[in-house]
């Protein structure tokens, strides 16, 4: 864990720079990307940058309405830059909504907008992990195994790090330049979040502070579902299409 970096009198919160540095690279990204999919630059960058502020902000929200007492005794945590205390479920689907509004306003394509926009949550996917590793949250379960991490109090899965690495390697894979220019529009998207729902699916099981809801049905494991049943209908629905 590196939660405080201290520069010379300067206490810097770790966690919350890494976020900051994805949030840049992410904006920057996608700029650069623009022009492929055929959309202003200035539009895309304000496209992500009012992603990226409504989902900060709804994940804290939807934190702070599933967990309550967290903020009772401190309310100044609400704007705290901790990202142990955002809900990433609830941010995901404020960040859909307020992107679908501004993209409406703008009269902008659905599919290429999504395509344009897969490397910006790649590189979140891989900033949010490294911040938990930072700060502690997110831990995995206790382990055996050579390459635990001691965290509090125990030898635990480096979980972190497990869906760091996976979101390095999807991200790699979906890239744009990587992908074939003959594909429908919203393929890229597509794969990007069946492959990142599948991989959290798989590494949630490594958890050690998940939220269980009845018969030990994990609530990220229940969302994770939902999102990938989802992505392969859609997929499904535009196979048929291009085949008719």
């Amino acid at each position: 864990m590196l939660p405080i970096l201290q520069v010379g009198p300067l206490a810097i919160q770790t966690p919350g720079l890494i976020l900051l540095a994805g949030v840049w690279i992410g904006l920057s990204l996608a700029e650069r990307n623009s022009q492929r999919y055929k959309i202003m630059p200035d539009t895309l960058y304000n496209l992500v940058f009012t992603m990226l502020v409504a989902g900060i902000l709804g994940a804290r929200l939807a934190y702070a309405a599933r967990f309550p007492n967290a903020f009772i005794e401190n309310p100044l945590s609400l704007i705290s830059i901790n990202p142990g205390l955002l809900d990433p479920f609830g941010g995901f689907l404020i960040a859909v909504v307020a992107g679908l509004i501004y993209g409406q306003r703008k009269n902008m394509l659905l599919w290429p907008t999504l395509d344009a926009v897969t490397p910006v949550i790649g590189i979140m996917l891989i900033a949010i992990p490294l911040s938990n590793l930072a700060s502690g949250h997110a831990f995995g379960s206790p382990t055996t195994l050579p390459w635990g991490i001691r965290l509090w109090g125990a030898q635990r899965h480096p979980v972190q790090v497990y869906e760091m690495l996976a979101a390095g390697a999807v991200l790699w894979l979906m890239w744009p330049t990587r992908q074939p220019k003959e594909q429908p529009s919203g393929w890229t998207f597509l794969q990007f979040i069946v492959l990142s729902t599948a991989l959290r699916l798989f590494f949630e099981t490594f958890r050690g502070d998940s939220e269980v809801l009845a018969n030990g049905i994990r609530f990220a494991q229940l969302s994770a579902w939902v999102i990938l049943a989802i992505g392969l209908f859609t997929m499904n629905r535009i196979s048929r299409q291009i085949k008719d």
